[in-house]
């Protein structure tokens, strides 16, 4: 069957197809979990869950729509109200599904904690949202520090024995079970935030991009035309939903009444290979690091594994063109490179349900809906193939998110007549975007975006250091890892094990996945005449 041109497409497309999808009108209120699960046949199945051990469950939309008022009901016994902020710090487990559906339709805003934190990135996400509720797991329980644990009310998903919940937890499921399955969704409005989501960034902590309820809207049409998501679609998102793209994913596809395969394990390469082929998954959304590390596994491994993976789509980074071409090969699929980010959405991609060119090393063309740009510093659009600032115009309709929370000053400095944070691309004259790099410092390693602030302030911590600099280094695997340079205080004399008591500061204290994978102690910084740390001298090196 023939495919639609993207031209036609982006020409005919309006956003009534998006709300209409979605059961939604222009101008009534809404409730997500209701759109997400409560509308759907009950019996269809919307999640397929696979643990570290191999065991697994399926849950129905009826499953999850009565699960979620349960908890809903648990939250508002808990006296949380509209606009209330309630955390999670779990793992790919239903838990985590159902928690997220009851904040909702408690009205409330979903603050999700990745699970790679630890101490005070988990306290700090915690006090500067205001969260009044801390969902997490028992395997993470002792990670949350005092201060967290003081601040909200902590719900521990249990052990099977029913160990790992503090005294003064809550044991989600006891409590979850003792409510009842009746609820009714409090309205929402589509300009009201739903999901709390921090992000980070060069010259200071964390921010906390609120992302609209309407964000089901604003990434239809990339769930549509980029993903080319089915209703018989065997959909495996890899992205954890603390992290934007999986909940996005996740979400994204239950709304529109298409099951998804949660795996609670990482994905490793092997692990990988083995479920698309057991699953037959059809529809593979995931990072460059994962499609880069099956890749590693070589051709004839990866030709020996069945799989009927139709769509393969690669969010988080910029795709490597051996990557399409080692995928042509092998498998007779392109990967789809798309761009996204917090403060946007997901505006920019390649098409699977489109008739397109696909350019390998671009980051694709304008999502239908979405008005994109590349702009200089003064907000003006750039002629084809001059280096600029990735810019969105703000649409009426297709929003994504608001503003950044309690930082209306740095709010006014990003969402103005153009969107920029810090992208730099060019664009061809066939519309084609082409990322160039980062316009501040910002990391970004295996699809995460790491943001040095917080590093350098807990390196700073040592007794031995007296200045540190973290960069992204390039890496064939990862796309950057984190690498920190540091100045020792005068006294000190450089000595063996030094570097790796750094490393373990920071993974105590910040996650394992914010920890420099390389240390190099250095006489001095380069620095500009003001004092700023010139990083990008130190990304030459």
């Amino acid at each position: 069957m023939s495919k639609p041109s993207y031209a036609e497409v982006y020409r005919a497309f309006r956003w009534t197809e998006a709300l209409g999808a979605l059961g939604w009108d222009a101008t009534s209120d809404v409730n997500l979990g209701h759109t997400i699960v409560d509308r759907h046949p009950p019996d269809r199945v919307a999640l397929h869950w696979i643990g570290k051990a191999g065991a697994g469950a399926r849950y129905s939309f009826g499953d999850l729509a009565r699960l979620s008022n349960r908890f809903a009901n648990v939250l508002r016994a808990h006296g949380i109200s509209r606009g209330d902020r309630v955390a999670g710090y779990l793992p790919r487990i239903p838990e985590t599904v159902i928690a997220m559906l009851g904040t909702w339709k408690a009205g409330a805003i979903w603050v999700p904690v990745f699970t790679g934190f630890s101490g005070e990135a988990i306290e700090f996400r915690v006090r500067h949202s205001g969260a009044k509720v801390l969902c997490t797991h028992w395997e993470y329980r002792a990670r949350i520090p005092r201060a967290a644990a003081g601040r909200a009310k902590v719900v521990t998903v249990a052990a099977s024995d029913g160990t790992g919940v503090d005294h003064d937890d809550l044991s989600f499921w006891p409590a979850t079970n003792a409510q009842a399955e009746i609820f009714v969704p409090a309205r929402c409005r589509r300009e009201e935030p739903a999901v709390l989501l921090y992000t980070s960034g060069s010259t200071g902590p964390p921010k906390g991009v609120k992302i609209a309820t309407n964000f089901l809207v604003a990434v239809y049409p990339y769930m549509r035309y980029a993903v080319d998501l089915r209703p018989d679609d065997v959909f495996w998102p890899t992205g954890d939903p603390g992290w934007g793209y999986g909940l996005v994913c996740y979400m994204g596809a239950m709304a529109l009444g298409v099951a998804v395969i949660s795996q609670e394990a990482q994905p490793v390469p092997e692990f990988c290979l083995s479920l698309l082929s057991a699953r037959d998954v059809s529809n593979f959304a995931t990072t460059p690091t994962v499609l880069r590390g099956i890749m590693a596994l070589g051709q004839d491994a990866v030709g020996r594994s069945p799989v009927r993976v139709r769509c393969v789509n690669s969010v988080g980074e910029p795709l490597n063109a051996e990557v399409v071409h080692f995928f042509r090969r092998v498998w007779d699929v392109t990967p789809m490179d798309q761009y996204g980010a917090s403060e946007v959405g997901l505006p920019i991609g390649n098409f699977n349900a489109l008739d397109m060119v696909v350019k390998p090393g671009s980051m694709g063309l304008v999502v239908p809906g979405f008005e994109m740009a590349v702009v200089d510093e003064a907000g003006t659009a750039l002629g084809p193939d001059e280096v600029g600032h990735v810019a969105l115009r703000p649409s009426a309709e297709g929003y994504y998110s608001l503003g950044y929370w309690e930082d209306p000053e740095r709010t006014r400095e990003t969402y103005r007549t153009w969107i920029t944070i810090g992208d730099l691309a060019r664009r061809d004259a066939d519309g084609y975007f082409w990322f160039e790099g980062r316009a501040d410092d910002v990391i970004k390693s295996a699809g995460y975006r790491i943001g040095p602030f917080e590093i350098e302030s807990t390196i700073l911590r040592h007794p031995a250091v007296a200045e540190a600099a973290v960069v992204g280094k390039p890496d064939p695997l990862r796309g950057q890892i984190v690498k920190a340079y540091v100045v020792l205080r005068p006294s000190v004399v450089p000595r063996s094990g030094l570097e790796e008591e750094i490393v373990d500061l920071v993974r105590t204290e910040l996650g394992r996945h914010l920890a420099p994978r390389e240390v190099e102690v250095v006489d001095q910084l380069p620095k500009t005449e003001t004092g700023k740390i010139q990083r990008f001298l130190l990304r030459t090196r």
